[in-house]
């Protein structure tokens, strides 16, 4: 059966991104450490933002260069007016919530996990939908002091423990799976 995964990161204070809505994700440390490697092949669809699909400069640049290319499901916003380029391994649907992007996911992952990518909205909606079994929740050593929160504490519904710590130069990395 496949797992909803959310990956994540935050300053110490809470932030998923500084006040100019700049995120501190610190992916490539995470590529240099092997970090995201294991989780792509572990990926069958990709739940995202529209508010981080927009954060690619040419919506085409997905298909040559982004880690999981898996049908990507897009969720909030109006449909771009030209859809982006496709491979043959990812594919892009826009839905108009996250529940409607997770079903869709669900439909086509196959055995493989989804994961939930994007900024604070992603993370939110992917918490309040109770269906998040693992969080990789990126810490990073820095105080923002104001931002963007990653999580709405109205949205935590569900209990988690520590399944493993990795510590890298920019961030500590922490596996949670739900109880």
């Amino acid at each position: 059966m496949s797992r909803v995964l959310l990956d994540a990161a935050m300053s110490i204070d809470g932030f998923w991104a500084d006040e100019n809505g700049n995120s501190i994700f610190p992916v490539e440390e995470m590529h240099r450490a092997g970090l995201i490697a294991p989780l792509v092949l572990r990926t069958g669809a990709v739940v995202m933002s529209r508010a981080s699909f927009d954060m690619a400069d040419d919506p085409d640049w997905f298909a040559g260069n982004y880690e999981y290319q898996v049908p990507v499901l897009v969720f909030g916003g109006e449909r771009p007016d030209t859809k982006p380029k496709e491979n043959g391994r990812i594919s892009f649907a826009f839905l108009p919530d996250f529940t409607a992007a997770l079903t869709a996911a669900r439909q086509v992952c196959g055995e493989r996990d989804i994961m939930i990518i994007g900024e604070a909205s992603a993370a939110q909606s992917a918490m309040e939908s109770g269906e998040v079994d693992e969080i990789y929740l990126r810490l990073v050593p820095r105080f923002l002091g104001k931002g963007i929160a990653l999580f709405d504490t109205t949205s935590l519904n569900r209990d988690y423990r520590r399944t493993s710590v990795t510590m890298t130069e920019e961030a500590t990395h922490i596996h949670l799976t739900a109880l």
